[in-house]
């Protein structure tokens, strides 16, 4: 599936270079995002200018939702490149120039948000800790516990202003 993504991805930046006829070139493409979002372009330094995009795609929901995913999420992302490029990095990124793209170019309505059930994540561990308040128990992540664990780090109650300890057994919620 990767292989028809980055297919598309230069189907729809050909579009757009014969469109306005110059080149909309990017680095790569990496199906490596998490969580809500579908698709990301990403510049990797601070300073945008100069350097050249990173198209970013979901591969759960990729997995998930195949060719509709490719048809909706990679024009998207591919717009906001197009928009990038010819307006500059001031623009809204979900404004007017980016929407007419979206019509315009590439024949689909302009959607910000898209509508693919996100999968659902596993569930997080916490582990229990205490502190000096009657009967007050802390949860903290896995990271934050294991941050304790090799004493990189420790917590403090925000009420009483006392050390987290961890109480022996985890819970899991």
């Amino acid at each position: 599936m990767f292989e028809i993504l980055e297919r598309k991805v230069e189907y729809c930046l050909r579009l757009a270079e014969r469109r306005f006829d110059r080149p909309f070139k990017y680095e790569r493409v990496e199906v490596n995002i998490r969580g809500r979002a579908a698709g990301q372009i990403r510049f990797d330094r601070r300073s945008c200018v100069g350097q050249l995009p990173v198209l970013r795609f979901n591969p759960a929901m990729l997995a998930c939702y195949g060719m509709e995913f490719v048809d909706e999420v990679v024009p998207h992302e591919c717009a906001h490149l197009v928009a990038y490029s010819l307006f500059g990095f001031k623009i809204k990124p979900h404004g007017p120039q980016w929407k007419s793209l979206m019509r315009d170019l590439y024949q689909l309505e302009p959607l910000v948000t898209h509508r693919f059930e996100v999968p659902e994540r596993k569930k997080r561990r916490y582990f229990p800790y205490v502190c000096c308040c009657d009967n007050k128990v802390h949860e903290l992540t896995a990271i934050r516990h294991n941050r304790v664990m090799r004493q990189q780090a420790h917590y403090l109650c925000r009420a009483c202003g006392s050390k987290l300890i961890q109480i022996e057994k985890e819970a899991v919620i």
